[in-house]
């Protein structure tokens, strides 16, 4: 009998645990082309500036002041509707009630925000807490990765600050497992978190591995080789397309950062999310972004970074 409380009672601890964190919200659509004064507030007591593009939620409250506008891109229709001066707004899940003023012409968005709702739900499964036991020693592991002319960066968790890299580019024949190198290149020791480095525009898909050197320059560890995809061709044609238009309307960067994540462009993707959580520091919501950088993380196995951006997320709940 006590063995089977036992059991139980792993098992309700394991369900707190280890389950993903709900996301507490899943936004509305976005605020674009801010001019003049606009203002937000969850409830209509407290008001803040709207200074760059922002996500909004179920019942919160906008205001425009006179000679002033503002567009919101709705997830849902993937449409853009004015927000015209001296009106207040009321987001939610059934459409814009108007308190004050009038609304503006409704044009097509682009299809910039499709699917975002699936992305958030998607994104939840990497803040799964997995208690692994910790082993002894360098343990480098990287990344399924992809690169193109304009994005050519490789990037992994540091072993140390006194170890030094061996990055080979290369092959390796199916049947005899012998690996050819394409290219190599020698990495210097870094204290930072994140060992980057830059490599010359390969044309076709590869693999790569690393060596981990210690300060007399002898191998300390290799790591498995990972795969190494080019953004090229038709795909390429795609992504510049869809980076020009979220460009053209969102000027926070966040939206290209996950179209760089989804092109497997997850270096630059790391930058741009880096970018934008900066800016956005100051904003009350911004937690319930956290979740796409932790995939960023964890999709290059930066397990340290990944733990503590997990912590932010979840004291933050």
């Amino acid at each position: 009998m006590r063995i089977i409380k036992l059991i139980i009672t792993v098992l309700f601890i394991s369900a707190f645990v280890l389950h993903p964190a709900l996301a507490k919200k899943i936004p509305l659509g976005m605020l674009v082309e801010i001019q003049g004064k606009i203002e937000y507030s969850k409830k209509g007591k407290r008001w803040k500036k709207v200074r760059r593009n922002k996500f909004v939620y179920a019942n919160y409250l906008v205001r425009v002041d006179s000679d002033s506008s503002v567009k919101f891109l709705n997830q849902d229709t993937n449409e853009t509707t004015l927000l015209t001066a001296k009106s207040k707004i009321k987001f939610t899940k059934e459409g814009l009630e108007v308190l004050e003023g009038n609304l503006g012409e409704t044009d097509a968005g682009g299809g910039l925000l499709a699917g975002l709702s699936k992305q958030f739900k998607k994104t939840q499964k990497y803040t799964t807490v997995r208690r692994a036991a910790k082993k002894e020693g360098i343990e480098l592991k990287l990344a399924t990765n992809t690169v193109s002319k304009e994005f050519s960066e490789l990037a992994w968790e540091t072993a140390g600050a006194e170890y030094g890299y061996r990055l080979h580019i290369g092959t390796k024949d199916r049947k005899t497992k012998e690996w050819t190198d394409s290219a190599v290149y020698e990495v210097t020791a870094t204290s930072e978190e994140i060992v980057r480095t830059k490599i010359k525009p390969i044309s076709k898909k590869q693999k790569y591995f690393v060596e981990v050197l210690d300060g007399g320059g002898a191998v300390a560890f290799t790591s498995e080789a990972a795969n190494l995809k080019v953004l090229s061709g038709k795909k390429l044609a795609k992504f510049n397309k869809q980076k020009d238009e979220i460009q053209k309307l969102d000027e926070s960067g966040f939206l290209y950062a996950g179209l760089l994540k989804d092109s497997g462009l997850l270096v630059p993707a790391l930058d741009k999310y880096h970018h934008f959580f900066e800016e956005n520091a100051d904003d009350e919501d911004i937690n319930e972004l956290r979740p796409f950088i932790i995939e960023v993380y964890s999709r290059l196995r930066l397990a340290k970074l990944k733990s503590a951006a997990l912590k932010k997320y979840q004291s933050a709940e």
